[in-house]
């Protein structure tokens, strides 16, 4: 029995008179890195160049795409909030870093094209 809760150290859990102290949720964080080439040479189909599965999991990922080819690329994020497509100019890059990413495409202008995938996706899961 508690007798006095003022001077009881926090966490106490031998008091009848007090309801036990919520616990809480344990999660661990883990980030992965990873340089990876990608080529295509068509704007019909999408060059998926990340994936998350499931899609439930939370991702932040930052990276950087270069465009190496003669011609430019639309590289679309696709994100749980809603999708954004930016255009990398032939022979140029671009830095980003966006939340709640499922997938990553890149579609050409028609032409052939090549470019790097510099990435660091960093997810939170419930920790059991």
């Amino acid at each position: 029995m508690c007798k006095n809760h003022c001077t009881a150290p926090l966490g106490w859990v031998d008091c009848e008179c007090c309801p036990p102290r919520p616990k809480m949720d344990m999660f661990k964080t883990l980030t992965f890195s990873n340089c990876v080439p990608f080529a295509g040479s068509s704007n019909e189909n999408a060059n998926i160049i990340f994936d998350v599965e499931s899609n439930d999991i939370p991702v932040v990922l930052a990276g950087s795409i270069e465009n190496f080819s003669s011609d430019g690329i639309n590289v679309i994020f696709e994100r749980s909030s809603g999708n954004v497509t930016r255009t990398v100019l032939a022979h140029s890059s671009i830095s980003f870093v966006y939340d709640d990413i499922t997938r990553v495409s890149v579609f050409g202008f028609g032409q052939e094209y090549t470019g790097s995938f510099n990435f660091q996706a960093t997810y939170t899961i419930p920790e059991k």
